[in-house]
């Protein structure tokens, strides 16, 4: 008896906690899309910017110099003077999609 009370208390718990496993799959693989797009308008932009750099006149810097420092291109962050710069292609449907879905995600987790 004891058994079948443990084994239904956990298949319970179990069943409640499936979709947030799902959501939290879902929501990732949103996340992958978005990033899958951004990353294919990103990288033109970045291997241009990499080119300029190592080709620019009066540069010492060598093309690894520059694939460092383009390394993280279009990815946003603070900049001098405590600003913010945003990155780059979040508009895309996919990143919007993703942002919605995560901003869902939070209002529902808040109201429990």
């Amino acid at each position: 008896m004891n058994y079948a009370r443990c084994a239904t208390a956990i298949l319970l718990a179990l069943a409640g906690s499936l979709p947030v496993f799902s959501q939290a799959a879902s929501l990732q693989e949103l996340e992958r899309r978005c990033e899958t797009a951004r990353e294919a308008k990103i990288a033109p932009l970045r291997e241009t910017a990499i080119r300029d750099c190592a080709s620019a006149n009066r540069s010492s810097r060598s093309l690894a110099d520059c694939q460092r420092i383009h390394v993280d291109f279009g990815q946003g962050g603070g900049v001098v003077g405590g600003g913010f710069r945003a990155p780059m292609f979040i508009d895309l449907p996919e990143c919007v999609a993703f942002f919605e879905a995560q901003d869902q995600q939070r209002r529902n987790s808040s109201r429990r």
